[in-house]
């Protein structure tokens, strides 16, 4: 099976650069799955024998950076988008027992909490996570190498099979639960057995993850065209419990049930390209049943009134929702602005003024979201225009003014809604913003 053609050039042309350097060189992980899939993944990861110095000796003439502490990689910038290169890795020797930063407890024999030991290719592909998610591809001699021999026919089955003993490698890193179900909801994959039993035993252990892992896999999450049918299958499995807790505990009521066929119909809406996949917006969302909820004066009630102080009302509630998972400022900010306007917006019967609110984009889908599933208005499409996306002061949030010096060309990878984008005020107010 050929790939080449699938190839952006400039991706070839990078591992062409490394290979004629002396350093083996693929393309690794999901692109690969993806493009054997038919489907276009969202990025490309590089995997190399090249240290990271070494890479960036071989591109002095592009803008390379070397980024990371615990997990050192390269950044290759090619025009808005970055291409992620790292080096082969290999899983780490001895590890030791760690203490926990905050809860003081010693964490799982066997997590591994430092991976940055450099390997051979053989190496790096037996200490992935799964064996669909270690073949390698080589655009420049065209070859698929698939080191673990079961990657090829697991992906044609359509099979989760963690690489070595599942307990073990869920162990060393609890996250590679959550993102086995991913697999399952997003590509229709199913478990194999000795996986499948493996998280049911070993969920717990989510509770030693790294909090930072956990608050941006919430975040891949929220911005997934598949985010509700990932919800259901760690609901399905036990993991909803230790990563959304609140949500677990409410998951049979109404209100969950509403959130999730607005979670469906903003898939939709992104995937039909007529919104974004902003992460504030889908945190208004899954939190707007309950601020409803716990708001609105009756059952009667097509929305919550405003009230002095609803503003930290609403704040508690979204922290409610999402907890204990951190979210940032800006997002929490941006969350709460959504929610609060949308009672203006279903009441209102004249826009004026409310068009320049910096949150309009973002409340005015979320509106129409409603709209499609519950109200079927005919006439809100129409009260409320859509928008072109404005560039804005990228230094004023609406709030105040960030310092240049803090913020100019700082990456915030977490929250841009696609490769090589620039955030000043990340999801802040809906727009893409680059400087």
């Amino acid at each position: 099976m050929t790939l080449k053609a699938k190839i952006a050039p400039h991706i070839t042309e990078i591992i062409r650069s490394l290979q004629e350097a002396g350093y083996e060189t693929y393309i690794v992980g999901g692109a690969v799955r993806d493009f054997l899939l038919d489907r276009t993944p969202k990025d490309y990861d590089i995997s190399t024998a090249a240290t990271p110095e070494q890479i960036k000796k071989v591109f002095r003439q592009q803008r390379v950076i070397i980024i990371g502490r615990r997990f050192r990689l390269v950044h290759y910038y090619h025009g808005n988008e970055v291409v992620e290169i790292s080096t082969f890795r290999k899983a780490p020797e001895n590890p030791q027992k760690m203490i926990h930063s905050k809860t003081q407890h010693v964490l799982p024999e066997n997590m591994i909490t430092h991976d940055n030991d450099f390997g051979n290719s053989t190496e790096d592909a037996w200490r992935r996570d799964f064996t669909v998610n270690a073949i390698f591809y080589d655009p420049v001699a065209d070859k698929i190498v698939d080191f673990t021999g079961m990657g090829m026919a697991d992906l044609k089955a359509s099979v989760v099979r963690t690489i070595g003993e599942p307990e073990l490698r869920f162990e060393e890193d609890p996250v590679r639960m959550l993102r086995a179900l991913k697999l399952v909801a997003q590509y229709g994959f199913r478990l194999d057995s000795a996986t499948e039993k493996a998280i049911h035993d070993s969920r717990s252990l989510l509770t030693h993850a790294s909090p930072s892992r956990l608050t941006l896999e919430m975040e891949k999450i929220l911005k997934n065209t598949y985010g509700d049918r990932i919800l259901r299958a760690f609901q399905e499995y036990g993991l909803l419990e230790y990563f959304l807790p609140y949500l677990s505990r409410n998951w049979n009521t109404p209100e969950c049930q509403y959130l999730l066929e607005l979670f469906v119909c903003r898939n939709q809406r992104i995937m039909d390209g007529r919104y974004r996949d902003s992460i504030s917006l889908a945190m208004a969302m899954l939190a707007l049943p309950f601020v409803e909820r716990s708001l609105r004066a009756s059952e009667d009630e097509i929305l919550w009134e405003s009230f002095c102080g609803i503003e930290n009302d609403i704040r508690n509630i979204v922290l409610k929702v999402f907890n204990p998972r951190c979210l940032t400022k800006k997002l929490m900010i941006s969350a709460v602005r959504i929610l609060m306007l949308q009672p203006k917006l279903y009441y209102s019967k004249h826009p004026g003024k409310m068009l320049d609110n910096p949150g309009y984009p973002h409340s005015r889908e979320l509106l129409m979201i409603q709209n499609a599933v519950k109200w079927k208005r005919p006439e809100l499409p129409e009260l409320w225009p859509v928008l072109k996306e404005r560039k804005k002061n990228p230094y004023h949030t609406g709030r105040g003014f960030f310092k240049k010096s803090r913020y100019r060309g700082k990456k915030d990878s977490r929250h841009e809604s696609g490769p090589g984008k620039y955030a000043a005020s990340g999801d802040d107010d809906g727009l893409k913003l680059g400087f």
